[in-house]
């Protein structure tokens, strides 16, 4: 692809997805780079430092909106971006702090992001603590409680151009990595984090590039407000920084590329109001912002709000080529023995799924089914044996869409771990190769959707049950995976539901998949199978 081709499919897609929205953002954008011409320089100095504020929330709303992942520790990372750039001369500071917010953050995910979360709340809004006492206490950081004085760097209306030309860039990198593979992987994961790993979706790999792309934004932030400040003074990056960050993205809508930057811009204007309620009952300033703050955040929860800006659905480009097809390929499990404690689950089982078969595994409650499949899958280790394959991907046997997602994307998700462009670098610039890929696979889903009937741009939730559990089946196969371990496909079905999944098993089997099936319903198994298997008390005994 040359270059002036790229450019010319990168001006395509712009003007494919450019909207009213859209139109509203840079106008609104364009008319705020004048007002340095029409207000004086200490209030340029008050924008400038809430813009800088609304890159560190943007940042924030995609670890809480894309990724699940609520995170009371910004403020802290915009601490870490500050000390660095009290430090360093203005040229270096900003990718210095960034680097550093970024690194920060990521420890803290490698730390942190495999509890729920509401134990990620609380860990990081620890952190946020920790990091406050560690800059008032140790004057090296920022001086102390006396802080340090910072070298002089850009005018007010210079910072304010600067803060402003960021927030841009903040919100079209969010709008970009929602809808990367990344985006799509932590979406999944966020949605329902066993589905995903059923789909073989990495979901800690996802979560730590969200912590490190958050706190990038904050360290870039903090670099840049404490050069604008003059002082870096550690009390600016206490727990409440990290709470307020929490509350603006709540307020403007985390799932909105610039809703951080519109729940600053709503709290700035009730900081004016709680200044003036606080002058008339005699409250001190600080002390009202907070109380402003904890009421805002107790609106958002106890009503439900999901903020004021609500994120319009992605158009996917639809390209004409194809993506490269899996490879055909046996599963061998020899001599597989499981026991919890005196329970047998399994005991010398030896199974071989041969491509473009299906093989049924039947038996009552309880004889060992499950245990079975999470051993091909490799989510349980056997006791004895071993299980050569390879390549897997399981469904689950509750129904398990992910409910902000279309079948569009649910294909996509599946089918982002066979991606070699895909990458945070490649999405975020949208390169040549990261588009071209995203077009193959986008018609490779497409195809398959209407292949077998589902519409692609509703949401998962919206069909059918009969229908999502197609899309179940097809998710695993998007995967690439040569050998599909399918859990009661037709648990709770109506008649017609179950024929249509049997029909998308036997599909399935004539592409040249190896499928175990595990399923009750035996008008289903003789339909399908070529093969049946009998448990019972973990053992084969037909």
């Amino acid at each position: 692809m040359t270059t002036a081709s790229a450019f010319a499919g990168a001006a395509r897609d712009a003007r494919r997805s450019w909207n009213r929205r859209t139109t509203i953002a840079v106008a609104a954008f364009v008319l705020a780079a004048f007002a340095p011409l029409v207000v004086g320089s200490a209030r340029v100095a008050d924008l400038a430092d809430g813009l800088y504020l609304a890159v560190a929330a943007i940042g924030l709303a995609f670890a809480v909106g894309v990724g699940g992942l609520p995170s009371l520790a910004q403020g802290a990372f915009v601490g870490v971006g500050a000390v660095v750039g009290a430090r360093l001369p203005f040229a270096i500071a900003p990718f210095a702090g960034a680097a550093a917010g970024a690194l920060t953050a990521w420890l803290t995910g490698s730390l942190f992001a495999r509890l729920p979360r509401a134990g990620i709340a609380a860990a990081t809004w620890i952190l946020a603590w920790l990091v406050s006492f560690a800059l008032q206490s140790i004057t090296w950081f920022l001086g102390g409680s006396e802080g340090v004085v910072v070298s002089t760097g850009p005018a007010p209306a210079a910072h304010f151009e600067i803060a402003l030309a960021l927030t841009a860039l903040a919100g079209a990198a969010y709008a970009a990595l929602a809808r990367a593979p990344l985006g799509l992987r932590l979406a999944a994961a966020r949605d329902r984090e066993a589905a995903a790993h059923a789909l073989r979706v990495p979901v800690l790999r996802a979560r730590l590039a969200a912590f490190g792309a958050s706190g990038a934004a904050a360290g870039l932030a903090g670099a840049l407000s404490v050069q604008l400040a003059g002082v870096g003074d550690p009390a600016q990056y206490g727990p409440y920084l990290s709470f307020k960050l929490f509350v603006v993205v709540l307020v403007g809508g985390a799932v909105a590329p610039l809703g951080g930057a519109v729940g600053v811009v709503v709290l700035g204007v009730l900081s004016v109001v709680a200044d003036a309620l606080g002058s008339l009952e005699n409250v001190a300033s600080a002390r009202s912002h907070t109380l402003l703050a904890a009421i805002l955040l107790l609106g958002v929860v106890s009503l439900g709000w999901d903020g004021l800006l609500r994120p319009a659905r992605r158009l996917w480009r639809t390209g004409v080529a194809q993506g490269e097809p899996f490879t055909p390929s046996p599963l061998h499990a020899d001599r597989l023995g499981k026991r919890y404690g005196e329970v047998v689950a399994a005991e010398d089982v030896s199974l071989t799924l041969e491509p473009g078969t299906i093989t049924a595994l039947v038996g009552p409650n309880g004889s060992g089914k499950t245990t079975i499949l999470r051993m091909l899958a490799g989510a349980v280790s056997p006791d004895v044996g071993r299980v050569e394959h390879a390549g897997v991907a399981r469904t689950l046997q509750a129904t398990s869409t992910f409910a902000s997602l279309t079948p569009l994307e649910h294909l996509l998700v599946a089918s982002s771990a066979r991606r070699r462009h895909g990458g945070l670098v490649r999405s975020l610039f949208a390169t040549p190769k990261a588009r071209a890929e995203e077009e193959r696979f986008t018609a490779e889903a497409r195809t398959t959707l209407e292949r077998f009937g589902l519409e692609p741009d509703v949401l998962a939730t919206e069909l059918p049950a009969g229908e999502q559990r197609v899309l179940m089946l097809l998710a695993a196969a998007a995967t690439g995976s040569p050998v599909l371990l399918v859990d009661e496909p037709t648990a709770g079905a109506s008649v017609a539901e179950a024929a249509r999944i049997a029909d998308a098993l036997v599909a399935l089997r004539e592409e040249g998949r190896a499928l175990l099936v595990v399923e009750h319903n035996l008008a289903v198994v003789r339909r399908t199978a070529d093969r049946t298997v009998a448990l019972e008390a973990g053992r084969i005994v037909a």
